[in-house]
């Protein structure tokens, strides 16, 4: 007598607008459960935006669902296989019988030392896991944390450098305020969420931004933390001014301008040869610069500049790197944390990437967030580098 026992994972994705964020939620469940077509579910993902605060959406969707097993983040907008939403709610149910999804928080990450809230998160999960094996750790935080490298070198002291570590940093529109994270029954604020794949499942990464050099290169001769005290042993601004000229001014005058995310900074990492990219969101009156993420002192860095096509261009090679990783084994999930500097940069053009991203992986689907800062490794064919902490990238993680 044979018995035959499938193995299988399912994936359901729903989604609301409705104004009513408690009905938005109940139609954003009941979609997924139903695309879902079990009843047993492993975990959920939420997505949301600022109208649709967890604290009205939460229960309700825990009582369609009938389960705690849930993590979640606030965005700016959602990234869905058919259409990029400014607004809205969206749940992403997963039951599986290959993958190990394991979850854990640390709150609150910014009340405590960064680091401890790293390593705590890190320990956390993967004593669940125990002796079962685990590939990617994936985790949400506060977009507002002042130090998120220390909080990333938290994790990698217990995973590992090169263990692949994607995060995502909590938006809300560009207003600045509160980023909450959702945890099992919890709503949680200054705090990092955790989710660790594992057992059968594969996981490959592709990240990119598009961002190209301008001019030569020049030298970072002091930086504390995410200031840039000194260029070529000059005021930090005297790069941009140089470059700028006149119309420096008006560079400088807003933050977030499209002018400064059109003309990030670029410092070269040695090890891997490539760029990390970061936002400038002040220039102080001694002429520092002030960066959205941390930079390291005497690294090369350059005047970067990208437009529609490079971004464009940055999200079909970021979704190729991903298939690349996967072996030729097809996803059954991609999860896209995409900066939230990029949808101010595309506009109508930011469904044009998953579009690209589409014709990668035909039939997939899409489920994303726009972010507050993105955490991913770089790779190469020959070598995975550890993560760090990035401004205007595209990251497209693919499970099978």
């Amino acid at each position: 007598m044979f018995i035959l026992t499938l193995i299988m994972t399912t994936i359901g994705i729903g989604t609301s607008q409705n104004p009513d964020a408690e009905l938005a939620a109940k139609q954003a469940a009941v979609q997924a459960k139903t695309q879902l077509r079990q009843d047993r579910i492993d975990l959920a993902v939420i997505f949301y935006t600022v109208d649709y605060h967890p604290k009205k959406t939460l229960p309700v969707i825990q009582a369609v669902l009938n389960s705690n097993r849930l993590i979640g983040s606030c965005t700016t907008g959602l990234i869905l296989t058919d259409q990029i939403l400014p607004s809205g709610i969206a749940v992403l149910a997963i039951r599986s019988d290959e993958w190990e999804l394991n979850t854990a928080s640390s709150e609150p990450a910014t009340l405590q030392d960064p680091y401890l809230a790293g390593t705590t998160l890190a320990q956390t999960i993967t004593e669940k896991f125990g002796p079962r094996s685990r590939n990617t750790m994936l985790f949400f935080a506060d977009g507002h944390m002042i130090n998120e490298r220390m909080m990333l070198k938290g994790m990698q002291e217990i995973l590992g450098n090169v263990f692949p570590i994607i995060g995502a940093g909590s938006c809300d529109d560009f207003h600045f305020r509160t980023t909450p994270q959702i945890y099992e029954n919890k709503i949680l604020e200054s705090s990092a969420t955790g989710l660790m794949f594992g057992g059968r499942s594969r996981v490959a990464i592709g990240g990119r931004h598009g961002w190209h050099p301008l001019g030569k290169p020049r030298i970072i001769t002091a930086a504390y933390g995410n200031i840039i005290q000194s260029i070529d042993n000059k005021p930090a601004a005297h790069l941009y001014k140089e470059y700028f000229g006149q119309d420096f001014k008006n560079f400088a005058e807003k933050r977030w301008s499209k002018l400064a995310l059109i003309y990030p900074l670029g410092i070269l990492l040695p090890e891997s040869n490539k760029y990390l990219i970061r936002n400038i969101i002040d220039i102080l009156d001694d002429g520092s610069i002030v960066c959205q993420g941390e930079v390291p002192a005497r690294h090369e860095a350059h005047i970067m500049i990208g437009n529609k096509d490079s971004c464009l261009e940055a999200a079909s090679t970021a979704a190729e790197e991903a298939r690349s990783g996967l072996l030729g084994q097809p996803p059954k999930l991609l999860m896209i944390f995409e900066s939230m500097a990029r949808i101010k940069l595309l506009g109508r053009n930011a469904f044009q990437e998953a579009q690209s991203i589409k014709k990668i992986f035909p039939g997939i689907p899409l489920f994303g967030m726009y972010t507050n800062g993105e955490i991913f490794p770089f790779q190469s064919t020959e070598n995975i580098f550890q993560s760090y902490l990035q401004n205007e990238n595209i990251v497209i993680l693919a499970v099978s």
